[in-house]
């Protein structure tokens, strides 16, 4: 997979769209990890590439996945 410190950031507004629902904070594949300095850097192992500050909580791409996976039974 690699070391996401080495990955480019998603080209603004070619890549990601801004969407309603289907955002990156939302979608299976976002992750996020931090630098050798403890700064914390959202990642999409999908895509190889960085999250821009701010865009996983307002853009997503069409490779959006739903977590259909529920981390508390006791909710359904």
């Amino acid at each position: 997979m690699g070391n996401p410190q080495s990955w480019d950031y998603f080209e603004y507004n070619s890549e990601l769209k801004s969407k309603r629902t289907k955002i990156c904070i939302t979608c299976t594949h976002f992750r996020y990890s931090t630098t050798d300095q403890c700064v914390t850097i959202l990642t999409c192992p999908f895509h190889q590439k960085l999250i821009p500050q701010g865009d996983h909580l307002v853009n997503g791409c069409k490779c959006w996945r739903e977590n259909r996976t529920i981390f508390a039974p006791e909710a359904t």
